[in-house]
C-alpha cells in the first residue's frame, strides 16, 4: 500500500447539474457520496434526457444544500439558492423557477437512498492538484477553480506529476475505510468552460483538457467498501 497524497477537498452536488457544496466529511455509501445527484431534473423538451449545464448553463448559477441525514427512507430535504438570491426548498416555487430558467417544461425528480443518485458515469469523480495546476498552466491563468470540473474528491498528491491518475485506472484506492476501484477517465464537455461564479465561458478551457490529455480530466471509481472520507485522509493505492 503505497501513499498518494491527501484528501483535500469534498465537493457534493444534491442537485444534478447545479453548483453543489464543500463538505469537511461525507459518508459513501454504495452509490458514492450519500445524496450526490439526489435530486435531478428531466428535459421534456429533449425527450426526458437530464436537464444539464451543458445545454442550460444557467443551471450553474444554483447553489444546492443538502440537510442532515434523518433516516433511510428518503433523501434529507435540499435547499436551493438562485441566482437572484431567492431561496426554494424542494417543491413547486423551485420548479417554477427552473423552468422559467430553463426555458422549457422540466419534471423534478427525486431518488430513494435504495437507488442513488444520477451519476453521470461512475460512482465518485477524483481530481487531482497537480493536474489542475498543469490545466492552469496550458490557458495562461495562475489558478483554475476544480468545481469547473464537479469532481467529488480532489487530491493533493505527494509527488507533484500532472495526470498521475492515469496510473490508477483498474487499481483500487484507500481513503480511511473506503475502497474504490478507479475504473475510467472522465471525457469532458463544454461544461468545464463555464465559471461557477461568474457564468462566464471560457472556451479555452476545454481546448486545453482535448491538446494537453485527449480531453480527458480527472476518474471515476467505483465503491467497493463503504464507509466515511474526510478532509485530510490520507489516499493509498493498493498495489
Amino acid at each position: 500500500m503505497k501513499k498518494l497524497g491527501t484528501l483535500q477537498s469534498i465537493f457534493r452536488h444534491p442537485v444534478k447539474a447545479m453548483q453543489g457544496e464543500q463538505l469537511t466529511t461525507s459518508e459513501v455509501d454504495v452509490f458514492g457520496l450519500y445524496g450526490d445527484r439526489a435530486y435531478y431534473f428531466l428535459d421534456d423538451s429533449r425527450g426526458g434526457k437530464y436537464l444539464s449545464a451543458d445545454v442550460v448553463p444557467a443551471l450553474l448559477g444554483y447553489h444546492a444544500s443538502m440537510g442532515e441525514k434523518t433516516g433511510e427512507e428518503a433523501y434529507p430535504d435540499v435547499q436551493v439558492e438562485a441566482r437572484d438570491g431567492s431561496v426554494h426548498t424542494w417543491g413547486e416555487s423551485l420548479f417554477a423557477h427552473v423552468a422559467e430558467t430553463a426555458k422549457r417544461a422540466v419534471t423534478p425528480m427525486r431518488s430513494l437512498p435504495t437507488e442513488g443518485g444520477k451519476n453521470w458515469e461512475d460512482h465518485i469523480l477524483l481530481v487531482t492538484d497537480a493536474s489542475l495546476r498543469e490545466l492552469a498552466r496550458v490557458i495562461g491563468s495562475d489558478w483554475i477553480d476544480p468545481r469547473r470540473f464537479r469532481g467529488n474528491l480532489i487530491v493533493v498528491l505527494e509527488d507533484d506529476e500532472p495526470f498521475a491518475e492515469d496510473k490508477w485506472l483498474g487499481k483500487k484506492l484507500q481513503i480511511n475505510d473506503v475502497t474504490l476501484q478507479v475504473t475510467k477517465h472522465c471525457e469532458r464537455c463544454m461544461y468545464v468552460n463555464i465559471d461557477p461564479d461568474t457564468l462566464q465561458k471560457n472556451p479555452a478551457v476545454l481546448k486545453a483538457c482535448v491538446k494537453r490529455h485527449e480531453n480527458h480530466f480527472g476518474v471515476y471509481a467505483s465503491v467497493v467498501t463503504t464507509g466515511t472520507v474526510s478532509q485530510g485522509d490520507e489516499v493509498f493505492i493498493l498495489e
